[in-house]
């Protein structure tokens, strides 16, 4: 919380820029509210919420000066989420939750994670545990925690610690550190994200905020981790969002934000805020002096663009939180909704100056060889009983439709045409089922559509990779299997082909995939299969509905579904 009135000759020519943009219409525009004041825990003005970390059903707040974690329901009263061991003194602690593809890396995905100075601790079935400690992460304050959502970082837990040390942390708790952002110091970092795959030349990488330098920062993707200082500028910058494509939400809200010293709120962002900005990335500042804001970044093909996403809210703005919808819910029931007004009555006036710039310049690059490896065996500190309120969306009817699928999946079925780089960021549209006739109680020539593909991230060492991808009827009604095609392809993680070679069983219909990785990673592997394989084939009986599953061998999550329904 640093305190800077001083306007640089940097932001000067930031907000020039901005005024520009703001005269050719190029903005955006939120609506956030005052969602809660943790009441009834707390009296107004003392809660002081620092970190946030919102799911489909769950919102969690960490309070400044308290070593409690409080669930705020959709009409923002706050209860008792857990208890974490404190050092006495109030400190900023942040937080997230596991999403599926941590799966891939060893967690149990909805556990909810939270960082306090060099320890992680793990909230897990209503029980707190201490999950792994950080060697070499100095500062005991102000330290980020998220996920990588895409991949390329093995889908492993990534903390920053303000110094400028930053780790990954597998299922296990085995710590890595990948990059040291300030070997001579000049910086602080916080609020870290991964961004998508394909979001321009920093895209698969980590995004970090630096308050003091008012910049963000990137570290490249394994094995070389290279770091790229002031890839933006950006005012008091706090924390790094990805917008998730397409976003959800909590309680009618997308986004949260917290107010830690004026107001002392939670504020809310309306889905309907989010509309088209799906894979894009929502910066925020600490303050709104030298021209703090938060704002949307885009990618145009050429330059990052920066545009406000005003107003900002007031207050100093600690942490914040997109709803996470890669994080599993319970049994599904109706999505929450909020059934009175919030506690907190204060309206924010839209009168800040919107915010943009168009273009980036890099100016420090370094790589960094990681140095430290330690394996943390967590020791139990804590159990709590939690109040359950979490509800969750209900399960969708299949159509034959194709619905979007939000990046960051680790397997998904497309139809005809589908892209490597639709999967890879995101907009690859998931096919539900195929059709199909019968004539002389055999399957006709019109199984629609004609092809599908099968996609799956996967995650390789250097050197020659196997991989096996099986398919299963699961009604027990038919025999029929399909048949890969020609257009079955390996790519790495920037969707450049990789040489492979492709075979299939022709008994079971397993598919086996090889090729050589030139670097350690994350691949993609898209399966072209003929819907009209089972042409010819004895009509499905009984029944007419069969399901197929496709799964890649000890890949966890990349098991998806397909039905072969009767016209």
């Amino acid at each position: 919380m640093k305190k800077r009135t001083k306007i640089t000759l940097r932001t000067k020519i930031y907000l020039t820029i901005i005024g520009l943009f703001a005269l050719t219409g190029i903005l955006y525009a939120s609506n956030p509210f005052a969602f809660s004041s943790g009441s009834p825990r707390y009296a107004s003005g003392t809660w002081f919420p620092t970190g946030v970390a919102a799911s489909k059903d769950q919102l969690l707040v960490t309070p400044y000066c308290s070593d409690e974690i409080d669930l705020v329901d959709c009409n923002g009263n706050t209860s008792l989420f857990a208890n974490i061991p404190g050092f006495g003194s109030c400190r900023e602690k942040y937080m997230t939750f596991a999403p599926f593809q941590s799966a891939a890396a060893g967690f149990s995905p909805r556990d909810a994670f939270v960082v306090q100075g060099a320890l992680v601790f793990k909230i897990h079935n209503g029980a707190t545990t201490l999950f792994a400690g950080l060697p070499g992460c100095l500062a005991s304050d102000h330290n980020g925690i998220t996920f990588d959502h895409f991949g390329t970082f093995g889908f492993n837990m990534i903390v920053s610690c303000q110094e400028g040390n930053v780790f990954r942390v597998d299922g296990g708790g085995n710590v890595t550190q990948i990059a040291s952002l300030f070997p001579g110091g000049g910086g602080q970092v916080e609020g870290p994200a991964v961004a998508p795959l394909l979001f321009g030349p920093h895209g698969g990488e980590i995004w970090l905020a630096d308050e003091i330098n008012g910049s963000i920062h990137t570290i490249g993707v394994p094995p070389t981790y290279t770091v790229t200082l002031n890839a933006l500028h950006h005012p008091s910058a706090e924390g790094v969002y990805v917008v998730p494509n397409p976003p959800c939400s909590y309680c009618g809200n997308a986004f949260y934000a917290a107010d830690q010293q004026l107001f002392k709120f939670v504020w809310a962002y309306p889905l309907t805020d989010f509309a088209g900005l799906g894979g894009k990335i929502i910066l925020t500042s600490e303050q709104a002096s030298d021209g703090g804001d938060t704002s949307v970044v885009t990618f145009d093909g050429l330059n990052y663009v920066q545009t406000s996403f005003g107003p900002r809210v007031p207050g100093v703005d600690e942490g914040s939180s997109m709803v996470d919808c890669d994080v599993p819910t319970p049994t599904p029931t109706t999505t929450p909704t909020a059934t009175s007004t919030p506690t907190a009555t204060f309206t924010p006036t839209a009168t800040f100056t919107p915010t943009a710039t168009a273009t980036f310049t890099p100016t420090a690059t370094a790589t960094f060889t990681p140095t430290a490896t330690a394996t943390f065996t967590p020791t139990p500190t804590a159990t709590f009983t939690p109040t359950p309120t979490a509800t969750a969306t209900s399960t969708p009817t299949p159509t034959p439709t194709p619905t979007p699928t939000p990046p960051g999946r680790i397997g998904q079925i497309t139809p005809t045409g589908t892209t490597c780089s639709q999967f890879a960021n995101g907009t690859a549209q998931t096919l539900l089922n195929l059709n199909y006739s019968v004539a002389g109680g055999k399957i006709k020539n019109n199984v629609t559509p004609g092809v599908f593909f099968y996609w799956v991230f996967v995650t390789a060492p250097a050197g020659n990779n196997s991989f096996t991808i099986t398919e299963t009827i699961t009604t027990g009604n038919f025999t029929g299997l399909f048949d890969f095609a020609s257009g079955s392809n390996v790519f790495a993680s920037n969707c450049n082909s990789v040489p492979d070679t492709i075979t299939q069983n022709p008994t079971t219909g397993a598919v086996t995939v090889q090729f050589n990785a030139p670097s350690a990673g994350t691949y993609i592997i898209g399966v072209k299969y003929d819907s009209k394989s089972i042409v010819g084939d004895p009509a499905p009986s009984p029944g007419t509905t069969v399901h197929y599953n496709f799964t890649t061998t000890g890949v966890a999550g990349s098991t998806q579904g397909l039905d072969l329904i009767k016209n």
